[in-house]
């Protein structure tokens, strides 16, 4: 890791004359070619849009209807291709064949209440309330095999967040909708920074009967004063005309953006439908485990939860249509059930 950061730092040339003089002058050197390669905004081309909402009831979640725990998230994504040409693409990804790149840039909020809403003052041991926007930047490099996600993310937890503000706004214009009463409870304000890393893998294609069918393991971690977890996770998918992609988009996983959305650029569309399963070993969850600086809301977190995910993705051309259905097993000690919420994925990409 040192030595990765010494790399992304500039390097100087000092020059002494004879004896036991002081320097002369500092010659200070340009920085590395790959941190250079990596700012060089050129080798960027905007190719897509995509827009999420996730919900514990209302529209995504058929299953339910539910405001309790993680309640809402929404975001609006833009993807990047990344020209690693000029020997670059053998420094990324070092010993990968046919290695291609891309990146994300985001901004996103999540939303968190307790099981009640239409308490002001929540139990102590019920889930706090909270919210989370961040702005994410996510590269990605890919081969037909494998595929690495590394993100960063900076943002604020707390009232800062808007995530009342918002649940107000969506409340006053959905009928029957009861007003959320408890955020005055929310955790405090606080700067929230959040690291991802995801090795996904993928298997060769496999037919029956016309259906095409693949299989795609994954790890991941979450490194900051939000999340510190690990995951294992791994998804099947069967469907016509399969893309040669690394999954489906989703707000609370990543978009591939080293893939066009489809594996037949003759075919104008192509359909399929999948099944996830992973499970967490969780360290850290702000929303469970309350601010880290200040003096909050907290309540017994469980450290592991499994967590199930069946959905279908659509595309027509340019224009692709994701929908899932989550359920997770209880994430902390008083919670009385697990949770369910649907999310929907709606993509433009116009570069393949």
């Amino acid at each position: 890791m040192l030595a990765g950061l010494l790399g992304l730092c500039p390097t100087a040339a000092i020059a002494r004359p004879a004896g036991d003089a002081p320097p002369e002058r500092v010659i200070a050197a340009e920085p590395q070619p790959i941190a250079r390669a990596l700012a060089d905004a050129s080798r960027y081309r905007l190719q897509s849009v995509t827009v999420y909402w996730d919900n514990d009831g209302t529209y995504p979640n058929i299953i339910d209807d539910t405001d309790r725990y993680y309640t809402s998230g929404q975001g609006v994504e833009l993807g990047f291709s990344f020209d690693a040409s000029d020997g670059l693409s053998g420094r990324l990804a070092p010993g990968w064949q046919n290695a291609r790149f891309g990146a994300g840039l985001s901004i996103e909020q999540q939303i968190y209440t307790a099981t009640d809403i239409s308490l002001a003052d929540p139990p102590a041991d019920d889930h706090p309330y909270g919210g989370w926007l961040s702005l994410n930047i996510a590269f990605q490099r890919a081969d037909n095999t494998r595929h690495d996600h590394f993100e960063l993310g900076v943002g604020v937890i707390g009232e800062w967040s808007g995530g009342r503000w918002v649940q107000d706004l969506i409340h006053d214009n959905i009928p029957d909708e009861i007003d959320p009463a408890g955020w005055g409870t929310q955790l405090a304000n606080e700067l929230a920074i959040n690291a991802v890393y995801q090795r996904t893998w993928r298997t060769e294609k496999g037919e029956i009967g016309g259906v095409e069918f693949d299989m795609l393991p994954a790890a991941r971690a979450d490194l900051g004063n939000v999340f510190v977890r690990a995951r294992g996770q791994a998804t099947v998918r069967l469907g016509m005309h399969l893309p040669e992609s690394f999954g489906p988009a989703s707000l609370l996983g990543f978009k591939d953006h080293t893939a066009g959305s489809f594996a037949d650029p003759e075919q104008d569309w192509s359909v399929y439908g999948y099944v996830t399963v992973s499970a967490d070993a969780v360290a850290r969850n702000i929303f469970l485990d309350g601010n880290t600086f200040a003096t909050s809301r907290s309540t017994e977190r469980e450290d592991f939860i499994a967590r199930g995910t069946v959905g279908i993705v659509a595309r027509y051309k340019c224009v692709e249509f994701g929908w899932s259905q989550t359920f997770e097993t209880e994430s902390f000690e008083n919670q009385p059930d697990g949770q369910s919420f649907g999310s929907f994925a709606v993509n433009c990409q116009w570069r393949f």
